[in-house]
């Protein structure tokens, strides 16, 4: 039952990962210089100079979402357990929360490293919105569940 309402909130959960990456978790103003950070690097916005900056948030940052793209893909297909679904969503909730507290910490060192005016990018919003869409997942497939087990009972 690949075609369900749920596939599509884990699908829009993945593309949200996927975003997460490839857009710019904020931008640092250090004496005129703007720097886009992202969670592998902060460069500056015209991209000649690269600031060091290492933290294990931001190594989290990054891995993390590899994780909870390929945990939305494999619980698709995982449509004939339902339960393991339900289990599989709550686990990638967890780890949502996880990305977006180690993206604050991340970002909240950036700024006391350098001590520069940080403005929040667009990215940091998309864990926020993924964990509302595997919710929703998760309510589909317990729907579902119950569906299916009010009919064996009627059998």
């Amino acid at each position: 039952m690949i075609q369900r309402i749920q596939t599509v909130y884990l699908f829009l959960g993945f593309i949200f990962a996927i975003l997460f990456l490839a857009l710019p978790l904020g931008k640092i103003d250090i004496n005129g210089i703007v720097y886009v950070v992202k969670s592998w690097s902060i460069v500056s916005a015209d991209g000649t100079e690269k600031l060091d900056y290492s933290s294990i948030l931001g190594v989290v940052a990054m891995v993390l979402p590899f994780i909870i793209m390929i945990l939305c893909v494999y619980t698709t297909f995982l449509y004939k357990n339902r339960l393991l679904q339900i289990k599989l969503g709550k686990i990638n909730i967890f780890l949502h929360v996880i990305l977006v507290v180690s993206t604050f910490f991340y970002l909240d060192g950036i700024k006391s490293e350098f001590s520069g005016v940080l403005t929040y990018g667009v990215a940091v919003v998309f864990p926020l919105l993924a964990m509302i869409f595997i919710l929703l997942a998760g309510r589909a497939i317990r729907k579902d569940e119950e569906l299916v087990r009010s009919a064996d009972r009627l059998r």
